[in-house]
């Protein structure tokens, strides 16, 4: 492993996962332990430090409202609550808003008729119209009330500035004061009733109960929190929905709702009792809870406020009294001009009565949020699942599997909450789970593009010098399959040298001699490379190359072959250049051989070089030192012409002896590799009778016949040192026959 991999593996990705994985940890905590004291801008403009922490939440907030968005499309209705609906149309019909109060009049008494138990106002009447008009509203709320379980609940603001609140507390708030237990210390928040749009002084004769409408986004401007009660004077007066919600739960029996500040915090707690029974709603220290939306617009039943105004037969109305009888009413309006439009979970444009009839259902149907402590407990179990998952399988080092595996873990989480444990009310903090997830995953990502782009530089820097360019590149493309440490390969070796190169260097000054084997090496070399080789090395005039490593090469023995000829053909064209620079000509000789090496990086830590050993590697060297004894340019091994195949008939071959070189006990039948100046390559018949003189004769004791037929051959090529070595033989052999154990090898004792 190289330096740069080592600190990368050892120091960088732990170092770099630790702090993603503990920075998310934190982050997940964070967002659980402020998401209350931080999430309201009533506490005025935050600091930088605690606007930065509030982000956590404000992600996973976020992140929640994304993925439950589906739970909001349902089609279920809220089977308690009705929408009185102040449409476009009804202002077309009934006329500008606002009305008379003897219209709203009208309306309570319709819905009393209709046996609605309880109507809620999500709109102010703070100045007086008339003795009359404002007379004949505060009748029709009495006439309501009188009915045992029923009654009219008007709106009014509260603020937290005092400037801007009542000097004093009016006594018909007294009315609406929810049973319960205060605490030590005050409920914060607002608790200030808003001067401006409190009752006309009338209406506050009235057995009405009030609710106020006051509600705080989170500092992203979403309502997620409803303020359900304020406290003053020790006294704990309700919202809106929540005093609807007190009518028409409590019987002044069995049925109760009680709110009490908890013991040693600063929450409080809404109880809601019922025939033995008790549900709980956990509320924050300003009287917040935190709302899980039922829906919006086609979750509650809404009913146009034109159909119960117009309606001139209420008491023989059997459609109205179906919907209404025994049940909650809300009038609000969604009429666009009405301003009245909330960003909530359910929708960027809900009409604020949606966040009031809401909060109804969740306190009807125990609509809530499970307690923050499980779903932190749950959200630390599954981050650390997801985390050490990861961790585990970043050890794998495999792309596809990490890709596959993160994939899978992160899809899953996301999976299990959106269909089990958001549907359970658990708010999980996925956000900053899901980011150190991928965190993870893009740290090692990139950490393995690093190491994989050092790799490729290695290989590209070591491998450019002596491998063909296709072949570095489809290293770099495949570098899984290149192994350098050292490895048994069986490959094609070549090896070239010059022919009386230090007489020919004698001659020349060094200028002369660089420029020389610059020409014949670059010529060597670009064929090398064009057939898929591998240069090994240069060593003075030689030329030592394979086929088949760092890569395979399929068909080494035959692209090797090939090789060699095209530098024997090329071996003209050269010669011409070195006349025209009066250079002397030249002449080469070349052994392959193909079988099993070492091939690898050898050297030390500091300089290397890839290379291939062994015993056939050695043979290749032995057989170009033969090509001069024998007279031939280019000469192959026994293995190497057997590998060819079929691809033997795209070269010509005749054979040269059977040999037993320096340091091998086996001889090796040798064959020439003939180019297509040489003179066998012009007399097929010839080489026809050399091979049958050679094969049939001589390696058969028939020396006579033998002798005979070498000599035809030397009348045409009389410079052929083969043949005149096979004739000198045979005529010995005749003198002196060879032993029963001769089979024509020829034994080698020096290189």
């Amino acid at each position: 492993m190289s330096k740069e991999n080592s600190v990368v593996d050892r120091w960088l990705r732990p170092a770099g996962s630790w702090f993603i994985a503990l920075l998310c940890l934190f982050l997940v905590l964070l967002s659980f332990m402020m998401r209350e004291s931080l999430r309201s801008s009533r506490a005025g403009k935050l600091s930088t430090t605690a606007s930065m922490i509030s982000s956590a939440s404000r992600m996973e907030n976020w992140f929640y409202d994304l993925r439950t968005s589906r739970f909001y499309a349902h089609q279920q209705q809220s089977p308690n609550i009705v929408i009185l609906d102040l449409t476009d149309n009804t202002l077309n019909k009934i006329g500008r808003w606002p009305w008379s109060r003897v219209t709203i009049a009208k309306l309570i008494d319709h819905l009393r008729i209709y046996g609605t138990r309880v109507v809620m106002f999500d709109t102010l009447f703070p100045e007086p119209e008339s003795e009359k008009a404002d007379q004949a509203l505060v009748d029709a709320i009495e006439r309501f009330n009188g009915e045992k379980g029923r009654a009219v609940v008007l709106a009014y603001g509260i603020t937290s500035t005092k400037e801007d609140g009542l000097e004093s507390f009016p006594e018909v708030l007294y009315g609406s004061v929810l049973t319960g237990t205060a605490g030590r210390e005050p409920m914060a928040g607002a608790s200030f009733i808003e001067k401006n749009n409190f009752a006309a002084p009338k209406l506050t004769t009235s057995s009405a109960l009030f609710g106020f409408i006051s509600f705080t986004p989170d500092v992203d401007g979403i309502f997620r929190h409803a303020q359900l009660a304020y406290e003053t004077e020790k006294s704990f007066l309700p919202s809106l929905g929540l005093a609807g919600f007190v009518t028409f739960h409590s019987d002044g029996a069995d049925k109760k709702v009680m709110l009490e500040a908890m013991p040693g915090t600063l929450q409080y707690q809404l109880r809601i009792l019922q025939a033995g029974t008790e549900r709980h709603f956990l509320l924050s220290s300003t009287g917040e809870l935190k709302l899980r939306f039922f829906g919006g617009e086609p979750n509650f039943l809404r009913i146009p406020v034109e159909e119960i105004l117009l309606d001139p037969n209420p008491a023989g109305n059997e459609k109205l009294k179906k919907l209404l009888t025994g049940k909650a009413s809300l009038f609000g309006s969604s009429a666009f001009g009405a301003h009245d439009l909330r960003h909530t979970p359910v929708d960027s444009q809900t009409p604020g009565m949606y966040v009031h009839a809401n909060l109804f259902h969740a306190l009807d149907q125990d609509l809530k949020f499970r307690q923050e402590d499980e779903s932190m407990l749950l959200s630390i179990l599954i981050f650390l699942l997801g985390i050490t998952t990861v961790f585990w399988l970043t050890r794998f080092r495999d792309p596809l599997y990490e890709t596959l595996g993160v994939a899978l873990v992160a899809g899953g989480i996301y999976a299990t909450d959106y269909f089990y444990f958001a549907p359970r009310g658990f708010f999980l903090a996925l956000f900053f789970t899901l980011v150190g997830i991928l965190g993870l995953y893009a740290w090692n990502t990139i950490l393995n593009v690093f190491k994989e782009a050092r790799e490729k530089k290695k290989i590209r820097d070591t491998f450019t010098r002596y491998v063909a360019p296709k072949i570095v590149k489809e290293m770099l493309s495949h570098p899984e399959k290149l192994k350098v440490g050292g490895e048994k390969k069986t490959i094609t070796m070549l090896f070239s040298d010059v022919r009386d190169f230090t007489s020919i260097s004698e001659r020349l000054g060094p200028q002369e001699l660089a420029t020389m084997l610059n020409i014949y090496m670059g010529k060597m070399t670009d064929i090398l490379f064009e057939t898929n080789g591998t240069l090994d090395k240069y060593i003075g005039d030689a030329i030592i190359g394979f086929w088949g490593a760092p890569l395979e090469v399929p068909d080494h023995p035959y692209h090797g072959v090939r090789a060699a000829k095209l530098m024997l053909e090329a071996l003209p064209a050269i010669n011409d250049e070195f006349e025209k620079r009066k250079f002397p000509r030249i002449n080469v000789g070349i052994g392959l051989n193909s079988g099993e090496v070492s091939v690898g990086n050898m050297g030390s830590d500091r300089i290397f070089q890839y290379t291939a050993l062994g015993d056939n590697m050695n043979l290749a060297s032995r057989l170009e030192s033969l090509t001069k004894h024998y007279g031939a340019n280019l000469m192959i091994s026994e293995y190497t012409y057997a590998s060819l195949g079929d691809k033997k008939q795209e070269f010509t071959f005749r054979p040269l002896d059977l040999v037993q070189v320096k340091g091998k006990s086996t001889a090796v039948k040798i064959y020439e590799v003939i180019p297509s100046w040489n003179p066998w390559a012009k007399n097929p018949d010839l080489l026809e009778l050399y091979t049958d003189a050679y094969e049939n004769d001589f390696l058969k004791r028939r020396f006579t016949e033998a002798i005979t037929k070498f000599a035809k051959v030397l009348e045409t090529i009389p410079e052929d040192k083969c043949t005149e070595k096979l004739k000198a033989e045979a005529e010995e052999f005749l003198k002196t026959p060879p032993p029963a154990s001769w089979a024509g090898v020829t034994v080698f004792t020096t290189k």
